[in-house]
């Protein structure tokens, strides 16, 4: 039985349904004999209310009636009123016969008296809430903008209901390609023609804005939806994603610019969380690079699966302090420790290990910019890429950690450069470690490009664009796979839940996308012309090739029990083989140049093949691009 929380609140309901009560057997009794109320019938009527009243108001409150507020009333609510009163009524009619005061009761009685206080209980509520949600949000027939809603779904309802409390939005119709909709009313909006009539009604009716409330359709529908609000020249704004709506990051009516993300090419993720809480809760989880754009997603998406610990390791201060203070807000009772430290220092990290004892590393730091790493800082990347894994890797065996997932990436696969060679180092790293031990077991997994992680090119090209341009691309004919941040870390504790150990995971990336057709789209999604914002081709950056592959020329991929995940089958590594790199890695007092970096580790990872670095010469651009040589 539910709890009443006996405040005033709860007794003017219960006083309520008390004189609901009473008018329904009275209601009921006049319908059925309205000659026959002599002062004797009314006598009755009252002995019938109070056993009727005490008994109905006792279900109410074992259904929860009163612990709702009423402003708020739905359709949960009224579906309450109608068991509760059912179970009434047949209570009060077993009391009634007990008690010999039926015997004037027949069944029509019984079946117009629930029917009468459904109806009262019911209607007294509704015309409550839309008495506050007037008083409250109530406004003039002509205020606030006027927004179309593309869309006519469960989403676009919710939006609909969402943004009639808003000052801000006025929702003038909706519109939707299934023909059954067309002209109907959803929460008192007309379904008012197809998606391709917004041009039209955006004429008609004066539109600026439009907002997508279809978190569900192909990104295909989303690029076409796009176009349609592009020709209407309307601001074009979305709502969260399905699958965020679905996990609660964020309710419907939050609206939002669309971003580059929505015109993707990929299908949402869907999670195996019954192997993931056995993956994560109740253990304690140490994630390396946490303030990393990675880092960090992994740390909020474990948060979610309720770890006893969450360790965030991480040498940059401020990083960790944002992504612990966020952490900290959104599960304020997870016990999180913000570690700073440098993987490459084996004292520390072994201390770590030592003191919170994880049972599940994600070792997602690393430096990872192409040009970067490729000259001036070579060696740098070998050091903290290859050696700093090995020594979390080693850590994480000596102190019994159970499962290690490792964050590679596509760039490893034929690498072209020493970021990628040194991953692909890191990953036979972590396979030798596995052919020499039978306690903790090694995961790798490779990923494309991340939308939006730091030093990614969608933040730089925005930039470009707020600067008014140009935007710079490398080439013109330069494609890479893409994943947004959460879908990457989604398919990290996917593949780490999936592992038996050793494993190289490789990650369904969709269909490769032209660089150049992503910086049109911000353009576009930016509500600019490429005559306004020029495309200019500035010849490709030292490491870099036009395209990612994911898979080497000696590997070949299984299927796993996850649509998105194949196990790639890559070469063994001999565990006597780790002796000999760490004699390399530990060279001394004498910091390697760049030639000498790139000439060992093609000794190392055979299918490095180092470029020579080009010419910044820049490439003509197309005349439909909108560029020009600079």
């Amino acid at each position: 039985m539910k709890s009443l929380n006996l405040d005033l609140r709860a007794f003017a309901a219960a006083l309520h349904d008390a004189l609901a009560i009473a008018a329904a057997v009275f209601a009921a009794a006049m319908l059925l004999a309205p000659n026959e109320l002599t002062a004797e019938r009314i006598q009755e009527l009252r002995a019938l209310c109070a056993v009727a009243i005490p008994l109905q108001v006792a279900v109410n409150v074992f259904f929860g009636l009163y612990q709702g507020v009423w402003r708020y009333t739905s359709l949960p609510d009224i579906q309450r009123i109608v068991f509760s009163t059912l179970a009434g009524t047949v209570l009060v009619s077993t009391a009634l016969r007990v008690a010999g005061l039926d015997a004037s009761l027949g069944w029509r009685e019984y079946l117009l008296y629930p029917l009468f206080l459904v109806g009262i209980m019911s209607l007294s509520r509704m015309a409550f809430r839309s008495f506050k949600e007037w008083s409250l949000y109530g406004r003039g027939g002509e205020q606030g903008t006027p927004v179309v809603i593309m869309g006519a779904g469960d989403a676009a309802v919710g939006l609909v209901k969402e943004l009639s409390r808003s000052h801000e939005w006025r929702v003038v119709g909706m519109l939707d390609d299934d023909e059954k909709k067309r002209g109907r009313l959803l929460h008192g909006v007309r379904v008012i023609g197809p998606l391709e009539d917004l041009p039209r009604f955006s004429q008609r009716l004066k539109l600026r804005h439009a907002i997508i409330a279809m978190p569900s359709v192909p990104y295909k529908v989303r690029r076409r939806v796009v176009e349609i609000c592009k020709r209407a020249k309307v601001s074009v704004m979305t709502v969260p994603t399905l699958n965020n709506v679905v996990q609660g990051k964020g309710p419907p009516a939050r609206i939002r610019k669309v971003a580059v993300e929505d015109l993707m090419k990929r299908e949402p993720v869907t999670l195996d969380d019954k192997r993931l809480h056995e993956l994560i809760t109740g253990q304690v989880i140490l994630v390396t690079g946490a303030g990393g754009s990675i880092g960090a997603e992994l740390c909020r998406q474990i948060a979610a699966y309720e770890p006893a610990m969450l360790v965030l390791f991480e040498l940059n201060e401020y990083a960790t302090y944002k992504v612990d203070e966020e952490l900290r807000e959104a599960f304020p009772e997870l016990p999180i420790a913000s570690v700073m430290g440098d993987i490459k220092n084996a004292r520390r990290v072994n201390q770590v290990m030592h003191q919170y004892s994880p049972a599940l590393v994600f070792h997602a730091a690393a430096y990872k910019h192409v040009p970067l790493m490729e000259e001036a800082n070579a060696w740098e990347a070998v050091q903290n890429n290859v050696f700093g894994t090995y020594v979390v890797a080693r850590a994480a065996i000596d102190y019994g950690v159970k499962k290690f997932v490792f964050v590679s990436t596509d760039k490893a696969v034929n690498p072209t450069n020493v970021m990628g060679a040194t991953k692909r180092l890191a990953e036979m790293v972590c396979q030798a470690l596995q052919a020499g031990n039978t306690t903790t077991r090694f995961e790798m997994v490779r990923f494309g490009n991340v939308l939006g992680s730091a030093g990614s090119v969608i933040p730089k090209f925005q930039e470009q664009i707020d600067k008014g341009g140009p935007v710079t691309v490398t080439h013109p004919e330069m494609v890479r796979y893409f994943m947004s941040i959460p879908e990457a870390a989604q398919l990290v504790l996917q593949a780490g839940s999936m592992g038996l150990g050793g494993e190289i995971f490789v990650m369904d990336m969709g269909e490769p996308i032209k660089i150049v057709d992503l910086a049109r789209d911000m353009i576009r999604l930016s509500e600019l012309s490429e005559s306004e914002i020029r495309i200019v081709y500035t010849g490709l950056r030292p490491g870099e090739k036009l395209f990612e592959e994911l898979l080497a020329d000696d590997e070949h991929t299984r299927p796993t029990p996850h649509p998105k995940l194949r196990i790639a089958k890559a070469r063994e590594v001999d565990p006597d083989w780790v002796p000999g790199l760490l004699e390399w890695l530990r060279a001394g007092e004498r910091i390697p140049g760049d030639p000498e970096v790139r000439r060992d580790l093609k000794r190392w990872v055979p299918e490095y093949q180092s470029q020579v670095r080009p010419k910044l010469t820049a490439v003509p651009a197309p005349r439909a691009a909108g560029g020009s040589s600079p």
